[in-house]
């Protein structure tokens, strides 16, 4: 063969032979994800598994392409993706098509609605954007977890290996034929793994998900395998004790990160150096030819059989937990899942067998590789518009015609009757309809049950409302901007949920209204822990600083504050519930009301709203027949203490308390809807409509601006 720019040595080198170890390796990696998701008690680090995953599809999709680079002098590239889908695709398809069937035969419509997108998301390979945006979505984070969410690790190393060959390739054209090759070649795959790592670590501290999901924040774990790989010859001359002595150690690093890291642990951050560094310590210490005791351990049978259906049971241990939990609704025992665990490793065993494998050898036998990679994105697809169909034969999705969300504008809805301030009232409910009502969920429901997820204040939509990383807040005002009477909206979503109601006031009463609110982030005085960020929510108190003083420079008439009592602060060490940690809270309530009277403003706190036992759209798309069926015990939605708290705060200080509980749970059990109107468009956010027929009920309780 006529030599080749980028002909190199074509003899083997230890990154071509089969390595036993490595299958060994995924099982290890394997079994730490499935007893992570079966909530095995030992293993809170579990999901550490994916992480070792990526080393390995580093290290051997490295392998592969300098492989067909030396022997050929090119990369064929639809070979090469022709062999990923023959690999990957049949198995993962399968399994988003039986997810997608058997969620519709067993879950809640609703819940079908958005599975759907998570499926058609994933079938594309680009459901890991999607998880990552719902993640940081503060009003989306607390949904049920969806039965593909694990494909999100699928979706990353596509995205992997759709850029990869290409910068291979360019690295081996810029090297030329100099006898620095490896180390030119090293050095642009030592060069992404650091931009990666830093962006990484950034990430993980300031939108943690995106550093969780997204293949700029991890693309420094495949590239560590990369490097490995590359630099394979001169590590297979180890000496035997030292590649012992490495795997070992890699072991020992994956398994500790598997034990002592939790869903507490900011990841990946700092702490997925322990599992990358394992995970290469142990593919490093398999190159000598060798055999030492510690690949033997690696290269046991059992091992090995699940290193080999690792693949098909990552795709299918995740449905097979999940769907049967959001199918009962409830925890699964451990028993139980112990034999869902045990039942997956069987599934996955067929499916790699009869499926995966078959496609992998014999099924693409005399098919040319550009119909092969044609016919597998076309089944993708396929998958992908199929789940939207399905989504749409659950009959839940309105017509435009009687959607009547739609005709909401700027948070004002234009129906005559909402327009029109009533001049009855009270806090009867009839403004919004009267009392609870049994039966069937009216066809007239606003919002309807399918738009429940996007019905939110329109501040959501103008940028007003701001999200966990945003600390500078907007120049917000509604009704009319020149008028002498101000009113201040100051709290987290909470407080946002009653924009409605006070955006209809501003209007009709000529109000100057100005709306300071962000997710996640009370007007208590008090230092938080964000869930979302997995840190100290300092976002939340360097906003709550520029929100006083936005206040004071407006010197309103009135301050109205409202605030969820689902918080989680922080106290000296520990993390505390502000619901059952009532001193903490009434100080920074106390701290609160003491700044908003320097300012000579009138204030008023308006107590949190009763919650839900459930997720009461997904429960009424559910039981379309009796809305009884999605009512929560009064004593189980309402913390009567926390309440009588903050009034107790708002009053020493000269306040105004509102308590809201006789609007929303007008009985016992708690309603979900009262007249036409959906109460809550999730577990513990009133629906944007529901708010707004509440503004005469508000309006009376408020003191004149």
């Amino acid at each position: 063969m006529a030599s080749s720019p980028l002909t190199v040595d074509a003899r083997r080198t230890p990154v071509d032979r089969y390595r036993s170890d490595i299958e060994g390796l995924r099982a290890v990696a394997v079994i730490l994800v499935l007893l992570y998701h079966a909530d095995i008690p030992g293993f809170s680090g579990g999901y550490v598994g994916v992480d070792v995953f990526f080393v390995i599809s580093g290290f051997l999709i490295t392998g592969l392409i300098l492989r067909e680079l030396r022997e050929t002098g090119t990369l064929s590239f639809v070979g090469f993706y022709a062999r990923r889908a023959r690999r990957l695709v049949p198995a993962s398809i399968l399994t988003l098509a039986i997810t997608m069937m058997a969620s519709e035969w067993f879950l809640a419509p609703l819940r079908v609605l958005d599975i759907a997108g998570d499926v058609a998301a994933s079938a594309l390979f680009v459901g890991n954007v999607r998880f990552a945006a719902r993640a940081t979505d503060y009003l989306q984070a607390s949904q049920a977890p969806s039965p593909v969410l694990h494909f999100w690790s699928l979706g990353a190393e596509e995205q992997f290996y759709v850029l990869w060959p290409a910068l291979i390739v360019g690295a081996f054209r810029w090297a030329g034929r100099t006898g620095d090759r490896t180390w030119r070649v090293g050095a642009v795959i030592a060069a992404v793994c650091a931009i990666s790592l830093a962006l990484s670590l950034w990430l993980t501290d300031a939108r943690q998900p995106w550093a969780f999901f997204t293949l700029p924040a991890r693309a420094w774990e495949l590239a560590v395998g990369a490097l490995i790989a590359v630099a394979a010859v001169r590590l297979a001359r180890m000496p035997n004790k030292a590649a012992a002595i490495a795997t070992y150690v890699g072991l020992g690093l994956i398994l500790t990160a598997g034990v002592l890291l939790d869903s507490e642990t900011p990841f990946p951050g700092t702490a997925a150096l322990l599992p990358v560094t394992g995970a290469a310590l142990v593919v490093i210490g398999g190159l000598p030819e060798a055999v030492a005791s510690s690949r033997r351990f690696l290269s046991l049978r059992p091992l090995r059989f699940i290193g080999r259906i690792s693949y098909s049971l990552y795709l299918w241990h995740w449905p097979i937990l999940v769907i049967p939990a959001a199918a009962l609704e409830t925890s699964l025992g451990l028993w139980t899942r112990v034999a869902l665990a045990i039942a997956a490793i069987v599934v996955a065993s067929a499916s790699q067998r009869w499926l995966e494998e078959p496609f992998r050898q014999r099924h693409s036998d005399g098919i040319a590789p550009k119909w092969s990679l044609i016919a597998t994105c076309a089944v993708s697809i396929v998958i992908a518009v199929g789940a939207h169909g399905m989504a749409y034969s659950t009959g839940l999705i309105p017509t435009r015609e009687n959607d009547v969300t739609s005709m909401m504008v700027g948070g004002l809805d234009l129906h005559p009757e909402w327009v029109t301030m009533s001049s009855e009232g009270g806090g009867d409910g009839r403004d919004h309809g009267g009392l609870a009502m049994a039966g069937p969920v009216p066809k007239n429901l606003v919002p309807a049950i399918a738009r429940a997820r996007s019905d939110i204040p329109s501040t959501y939509i103008d940028g007003c409302h701001l999200d966990i990383g945003s600390v500078e807040p907007g120049d917000c005002v509604y009704g009319n901007p020149s008028s002498d009477r101000v009113v201040v909206l100051f709290g987290d979503s909470h407080s946002a949920q009653w924009f409605p109601a006070l955006h209809r006031l501003a209007i009709a009463r000529n109000w100057r209204l100005v709306s300071l609110t962000k997710s996640a982030c009370p007007s208590v005085d008090v230092l938080i822990y964000s869930d979302e960020l997995v840190r100290e929510y300092r976002e939340c108190a360097a906003w709550r600083e520029r929100a006083f003083s936005r206040t004071a420079d407006e010197s309103p008439d009135l301050v109205v504050i409202s605030n969820s009592s689902g918080h989680t602060m922080v106290v000296g060490d520990r993390q505390v519930r502000a619901v059952e940690n009532s001193r903490p809270w009434a100080s920074g309530l106390r701290r609160t009301l003491g700044r908003l009277e320097e300012i000579d403003t009138a204030a008023v706190v308006i107590g949190d709203t009763p919650r839900a036992g459930m997720d009461p759209p997904v429960c009424l798309s559910k039981h379309l027949e009796n809305v009884l069926a999605c009512t929560t015990p009064r004593d189980s939605a309402i913390s009567q203490k926390h309440l009588a708290l903050e009034a107790e705060v708002a009053r020493a200080a000269g306040a105004t308390f509102v308590d809201p509980t006789r609007w929303i749970c007008v009985g016992d059990p708690c309603p979900t809807v009262l007249g036409r109107y959906l109460v809550y468009r999730d577990t513990n956010h009133l629906s944007t409509p529901f708010a707004f027929s509440l503004a005469r009920q508000l309006e009376m309780s408020l003191p004149r601006p």
